[in-house]
């Protein structure tokens, strides 16, 4: 490279990110959700100290992650103890609002001998490299309850066009009363009985 008049190896960062609880390549919804990305750093050289910085990219929008204005991001500094070695930095964050969103980790590798003047020596961003691409799964609903919800949304299969707005104002006048409750609350029971 042409980072310094010296001669200085080539850096190659190679990175896999994961879920940190399961390992696997898809993460779920939710409020704390751990990606831990293992980064093969090779071409160090030995006794040097160097700042590893990572961030989360959204790959549909080739953009930074910011979750409440912030971006997703975390930095790690070590000191070479051989010229390839495995580092892992992890980034934690609320995925809520991410559903079926693929994340990418960007990583960039600073020399700090001088810490002044930090040396970007590496970097590896590639929007499509799977390796460094998770996959946000929108957690399953209540997967505790199989049956089908009382209200109808829009994912049941009835024949009306996707308009249920009577069903549920019929549910909510029925819900007025508490003789109304218990009405549709037994109506509802008998019919789950007789079908």
């Amino acid at each position: 490279g042409t980072l310094t008049d010296e001669y200085e190896p080539e850096i190659t960062i190679h990175t896999t990110a994961a879920d940190k609880a399961t390992g696997e390549k898809s993460i779920v919804t939710g409020k704390s959700v751990t990606i831990v990305d293992t980064v093969t750093l090779d071409g160090l050289k030995k006794g040097t100290k160097y700042q590893l910085k990572g961030w989360q990219m959204i790959k549909s929008e080739n953009a930074q992650l910011l979750i409440d204005g912030k971006p997703v991001e975390n930095e790690l500094t070590f000191t070479a103890t051989d010229s390839k070695m495995e580092v892992q930095i992890e980034f934690t964050f609320n995925t809520s609002e991410l559903g079926s969103k693929e994340l990418v980790t960007f990583e960039e590798l600073y020399d700090t001998s001088n810490p002044d003047e930090p040396t970007k020596v590496a970097e590896h961003k590639d929007i499509k490299d799977e390796g460094q691409t998770v996959t946000v799964k929108e957690k399953p609903e209540s997967p505790t309850t199989p049956e089908e919800p009382s209200t109808p949304t829009k994912t049941s299969n009835s024949p009306k066009t996707g308009d249920n707005t009577p069903f549920v104002a019929l549910f909510a006048m029925m819900g007025i009363s508490a003789a109304g409750l218990i009405f549709a609350t037994y109506k509802k029971f008998r019919k789950f009985q007789t079908d």
